[in-house]
């Protein structure tokens, strides 16, 4: 153990002497606390022996500028002053020991000594180590504070540098191809060039490899003596003696090297490089975690664009479509009506089937094209003052022909309804909807339609209940989604594309409305529709 003993007074250090003359410890003397401080600068002290009144410095003040000025090591007060409350303040300054002169002997001051040494170690231990938490912690809030891999991996490598205080660093990652590692983002460079000079290393090409071989994808690789070894010409030039490169992994995976030098020759502690290799694990993390974002980002991206083109295509064709259907409707009504000549009754029937298909094709159309519009956001609402009176009694007379069922349509509103500020023609494709629903799944019975003015909540409730084929407790959650279909097969009993509930359920939506459904498997669905009076 290397001592140094800080004491002007020429008795009191012969007398220490003296008492540590049967130990191992060695002893080098200052008189002045600035000729301490210059032998402190030497490094090779294992701990420091301080009286506190010297020629240039007194009191606590000496022990001030010793831990200001001077290097981290451990001190211990040698005193003539036996006070408590100074010995306080000296420990609490940063002495690990406070004796006084004339009441220690070579037992008591070695022990004291070698205590000092080993608090010393496990408070610089404490220090490193809250030290790297620190740094832990900023690179972990640099992750998680964005999505944006350049400024995630440029913070990263500033908080790696700030680490062991390095002159320079730069991270490599792999290209595209998943088979070189380029230079993305550097720092401390003289020469910005230089950090582009740096030649593109590759995972599998041996003669495009790192000197450290295989070995630098597996754990860090250093290098202590650059300009006296080969290589590394890029290096040299920035004047870097010594160097460490570090794999970036996630998960198993390498996804990159970062590299970090010194202008000065450094030897590479193992909790350093353990540091390091913890960082170097973290940068994983948020490559890995940035090139996803990208990815999903890129792939929403084109599913928008071939979501908009789809759309378009759904939009151009279905206009394209009505037009001949149009056509084909209008001369098949004029010929049932003979007004090209008689027709016998079978042409009308036939005739009357190439109508009812016709209108068929035409509601699915307008269905596409209403679900298109919705789904691109277009749909609008216009407000408007609607007797709900007069509407309930146009759709009612929709229905007054031959429904080619055994169906009894039961209407059940009041006289006296009130009006109510909503999109009127949108309401109307709501009721139309669920009864024509109702129509197409009740083969017998009965279909009811309640209409009613709900005082207490100033709303207006819609119900259509009937007594058809019901949907199963599986299929509920499902049937207002877009295309769905009860039942999906090619030799399904009921037609239709599956857009009609859809589209009841948006439109409700927008109408600032609810809709819910009971049904019972084979007894029949209610479905329920309660409106505000004013949009």
């Amino acid at each position: 153990m290397r001592v140094l003993l800080v004491e002007d007074n020429e008795d009191d250090a012969l007398l220490i002497r003296e008492t540590l003359s049967e130990t191992t410890i060695e002893i080098e003397r200052a008189e002045r606390l600035s000729t301490a401080l210059e032998q402190l600068a030497t490094g090779k002290f294992d701990a420091v022996l301080l009286d506190l009144s010297l020629p240039d410095a007194h009191g606590l003040e000496t022990l001030g500028r010793m831990r200001r000025d001077g290097p981290s090591v451990p001190i211990v007060v040698l005193s003539g002053l036996n006070s408590e409350e100074v010995a306080v303040k000296a420990v609490e300054e940063g002495a690990q020991d406070y004796l006084i002169k004339g009441q220690t002997d070579g037992a008591l001051l070695t022990r004291a000594l070698r205590y000092a040494i080993q608090r010393h170690r496990a408070e610089e231990n404490l220090k490193e180590r809250n030290r790297e938490l620190l740094i832990l912690k900023k690179i972990s809030e640099t992750i998680l504070g964005s999505l944006d891999l350049r400024s995630v991996i440029e913070r990263i490598l500033e908080e790696a540098m700030q680490s062991g205080s390095f002159d320079l660093g730069n991270i490599r990652l792999l290209d595209r191809s998943g088979e070189m590692l380029e230079v993305t983002t550097s720092r401390g460079y003289r020469d910005p060039e230089n950090a582009l000079r740096h030649r593109a290393l590759s995972r599998t090409t041996a003669s495009a490899k790192s000197s450290f071989g295989d070995r630098l994808l597996k754990e860090p690789c250093i290098k202590e003596q650059v300009q006296q070894g080969s290589g590394n010409r890029t290096l040299k030039m920035e004047g870097v003696e010594s160097f460490i490169m570090v794999p970036v992994r996630a998960g198993g995976e390498v996804l990159g090297i970062f590299q970090l030098a010194s202008r000065t020759p450094r030897k590479f502690r193992p909790e350093e490089v353990n540091l390091l290799e913890t960082i170097g694990n973290q940068m994983g993390v948020a490559v890995q975690k940035a090139q996803l974002y990208e990815e999903t980002r890129d792939q929403a991206i084109e599913l928008k664009k071939a979501n908009k083109g789809k759309d378009e295509f759904l939009t151009v064709m279905s206009h394209e479509l009505r037009t001949p259907l149009n056509v084909i409707a209008g001369y098949a009504e004029m010929t049932k009506r003979g007004i090209f000549g008689e027709i016998n009754a079978e042409q009308q029937n036939a005739l009357g089937k190439i109508l009812g298909h016709s209108k068929d094709l035409l509601g699915m159309i307008d269905g596409i094209l209403q679900a298109t519009k919705i789904e691109a956001e277009a749909v609008k609402v216009a407000k408007e003052e609607v007797a709900l009176g007069e509407l309930l009694n146009e759709i009612k007379s929709t229905y007054a022909g031959s429904l080619d069922k055994d169906l009894n349509l039961r209407w059940d509103y009041p006289s006296e309804l009130p009006s109510v500020a909503t999109d009127g023609e949108k309401l109307k494709h709501i009721l139309q909807n669920l009864i024509n629903n109702a129509i197409k799944f009740t083969d017998q019975g009965s279909i009811t339609i309640y209409v009613g003015y709900l005082t207490d909540s100033g709303k207006v409730a819609f119900k259509v209940a009937d007594t058809g084929i019901g949907i199963s407790e599986e299929e509920l959650p499902f049937i207002f989604e877009k295309f769905h279909q009860v039942d999906s097969s090619a030799t399904r009993t009921y037609g239709g594309v599956g857009l009609g509930l859809f589209i009841v359920k948006k439109f409700i939506e927008r109408l600032g409305g609810e809709l819910r459904v009971s049904s019972e498997l084979g007894k029949g669905s209610t479905f329920t529709v309660t409106l505000p009076i004013e949009l």
